[in-house]
């Protein structure tokens, strides 16, 4: 299946901000930094907003197009419910419900994949697809994720 959007259902609101750093994927992860530049979300298991990097259709860009730093970022903040296709970190292996945190580096990864001894703040969503990325050569993909 090619996914070719990043929202998939539900609501969200719409933002824009000069992209902190360079290689902002869409599906990533995002958090707001101090001076009102996005950046990927950076905390593994940390609180994060459910702020999504979108693909920049209205420059035709797709999902697989990087955001490079100081171009304008489109992400969005979805709500709880909401579906989205989101960047999933490689060496997963994922169940439909499975509970996702960040990976800390924009990335999702499962819950029980935490680093040994470091506890999680906030789960951010559920896996809404079966997932294997454990092969050798698995790159990191998109897959949708419902929301919490």
């Amino acid at each position: 299946m090619s996914i070719n959007r990043i929202h998939s259902k539900g609501d969200y609101r719409q933002e824009e901000a000069p992209a902190a750093e360079p290689g902002i994927y869409p599906g990533m992860l995002l958090a707001l930094a101090s001076d009102g530049d996005i950046g990927i979300h950076a905390d593994e298991g940390g609180r994060a907003e459910r702020a999504i990097a979108m693909e920049d259709a209205l420059q035709g860009k797709t999902v697989d197009d990087v955001y490079t730093i100081a171009t304008i970022c489109t992400y969005c903040l979805f709500l709880p419910g909401s579906e989205a296709n989101v960047l999933i970190e490689a060496g997963q292996d994922l169940d439909i419900g499975t509970e996702l945190i960040s990976a800390g580096n924009g990335k999702f990864k499962a819950l029980s994949d935490l680093e040994s001894g470091e506890t999680a703040d906030q789960v951010i969503a559920i896996s809404m697809a079966a997932l294997d990325l454990t092969g050798t050569g698995d790159a990191d993909t998109l897959s949708p994720v419902r929301f919490l």
